[in-house]
């Protein structure tokens, strides 16, 4: 008689904002997939201007109201320090891509490389932003996280213009090190508890079951509602070690700029608008 082997249970994802709890990215593009409508190309002085349309519309209601935008090397994010230069963005990508047996893909690090693949989860980089210049009293009105494409083309089956695509952010859950990260460790000697921090439950997790923003890719220059996400870190709800952006596959972003950008405003970049 074989002995009877029990199932693990699949891990359910909270998407933070919703009531939906799902097993994917995936799963979750196909329940919001009806919703999705054509994005329009914009670039990203567009986004800017609406972003600062939202800030003098948010300040008839709020006048305290301020925004800053962090993207490493530029000035104005510290409210008290407006000279200092920002420095407090983190990314940096790695693969779990199988088979088991590429232990030399897994165990590089990219955590200096001026691109960056974001595709699904097993090939897709940690992102984090300091938020520390942000009291946990203050109140966050919005947040958008920015992220531009460094390829100038879209492959042909994952145009974001084709078909309705979804990218979510999944929090990580252990401090990790922009250089030491990798598949199988997040610092030196430090190691994922599963390979590619796929541990999930309460006791010291990888990374965190929850989805704390998510949304279609646009394309060139690339706009997801950060709002929830940032109110959570900013109230210490749970540490702020970051998140993984990563896709159902529909979209990909086969280079994309990461924070050693040559030029600064081709940097990922958090825009908040909050009131102190």
């Amino acid at each position: 008689m074989k002995p009877v082997v029990k199932k693990a249970e699949p891990t359910k994802f909270k998407v933070i904002g919703t009531d939906y709890e799902v097993e994917s990215v995936q799963e979750l593009g196909k329940l919001l997939e009806k919703q999705w409508k054509k994005p329009k190309e914009r670039t990203l002085d567009e986004i800017e201007a609406e972003f600062n349309a939202t800030y003098e519309k948010l300040r008839k209601q709020h006048p305290t109201a301020v925004k800053v935008i962090f993207r490493d090397g530029e000035k104005g994010y510290d409210r008290k320090n407006p000279e200092k230069v920002y420095a407090g963005g983190r990314d940096a990508y790695w693969s779990s891509h199988g088979p088991d047996s590429l232990f030399n893909e897994r165990s590089e690090n990219r955590g200096k490389s001026e691109t960056h693949e974001i595709f699904m989860r097993h090939r897709s980089p940690l992102m984090k932003v300091d938020l520390e210049t942000i009291a946990p009293t203050s109140r966050v009105l919005t947040a958008k996280l920015v992220i531009t494409r460094a390829s100038k083309e879209y492959p042909k089956e994952h145009d974001p213009f084709a078909r309705p695509t979804m990218w979510v952010a999944e929090p990580c859950g252990q401090a990790w090190d922009e250089y030491e990260v990798n598949a199988f460790q997040y610092r030196k000697n430090d190691f994922w508890r599963e390979i590619g921090g796929r541990y999930y439950r309460s006791e010291g997790p990888d990374f965190l079951p929850l989805y704390v923003a998510h949304g279609p890719g646009q394309g060139m220059v690339n706009e997801w509602d950060f709002t929830i996400a940032t109110r959570l870190w900013v109230a210490s709800q749970f540490p702020n070690f970051g998140f993984m952006l990563h896709g159902d596959s529909r979209d990909w972003l086969v280079s994309a700029w990461t924070r050693e950008a040559k030029e600064i405003r081709n940097r990922p970049a958090l825009y908040v608008i909050y009131v102190p």
